[in-house]
């Protein structure tokens, strides 16, 4: 049941923001209708601490700088790839030529009134019909976004849970993110909730580097108040690296690196 705080502001099944919660990985509002609901909910309280414990075991080490010949590679396969030439934008389809109707003036005033007798028709319909595909729209998003918070806690629940979990604190301009991720899973969350918003016609992106190759990966542009899942292969990955980027994001990642993640070793 979708539970709203006391602003009336619904937020999905809070019972799902725990994991959430745990990482720091809530919004503002979020965090402020969850703390509303953990006063009252014994079952989040105990969940909020095995998150917790299992985060805060994660600690103390997580801050690994990534060796200098790693930083290295990546800006040197930033200047050595080529971009890739865009793609050919798609071509539209042409106007269907008009076709001129036959028929006297008797036979277009009887399909003008036929239309206009139709057309009073759907005024009377629409709205109803409108009214309850609007409230259909609703209930739907309302049962997709219980659905999509319920996966997110599952998944991030089981990367808490993944026995080889590690993480890698970097500093990004002065703000603090963290680098979830499991080898075993094959799954890394990028947690960044104090980065600042990039400018207009700007957003983040992540890369993946692979032998010293950076593959693009995820993009986003909420400072990653919620997190972000990389996309790629992470067990294959040597590290993460981040960059500010054009929208749209790019092929090679544009200088300079935010933040490089290390993730063997």
């Amino acid at each position: 049941m979708i539970q709203p705080d006391s602003s009336g502001v619904n937020f999905g099944n809070l019972h799902d923001l725990a994991a959430l919660y745990a990482v720091d990985a809530l919004s503002p509002e979020e965090r402020t209708a969850f703390e509303q609901h953990l006063a009252g909910c014994r079952t989040c309280r105990d969940e909020v601490a095995g998150f917790s414990e299992a985060a805060a075991g994660l600690a103390a080490g997580t801050a690994l700088a990534p060796p200098p010949e790693l930083r290295d590679s990546v800006l040197a396969a930033v200047r050595n790839t080529q971009p890739q030439p865009g793609q050919q934008a798609p071509r539209g389809l042409s106007p269907l030529p008009s076709t001129p109707v036959p028929g006297g003036p008797a036979e277009r005033r009887h399909r003008r009134s036929r239309r206009l007798l139709a057309a009073a028709g759907a005024v009377v319909l629409v709205p109803g019909i409108a009214l309850a595909g609007w409230a259909l729209g609703v209930r739907t998003a309302e049962h997709e976004q219980e659905q999509l918070a319920a996966a997110e806690q599952e998944r991030l629940s089981a990367l808490l849970a993944a026995p080889d979990i590690a993480a890698r604190s970097v500093d990004v301009e002065g703000a603090a993110a963290t680098l979830l991720f499991s080898e075993r899973l094959d799954e890394g969350l990028f947690v960044g909730p104090d980065l600042p918003a990039p400018e207009p016609g700007s957003e983040y992106q992540l890369w993946l580097v692979e032998g010293g190759t950076p593959v693009p990966d995820a993009r986003f542009k909420d400072g990653g108040e919620r997190g972000v899942w990389l996309r790629g292969n992470v067990s294959a990955a040597d590290a993460v690296a981040l960059t500010l980027e054009p929208e749209g994001g790019s092929v090679t990642p544009t200088d300079p690196l935010l933040a490089v993640a290390p993730i063997d070793g």
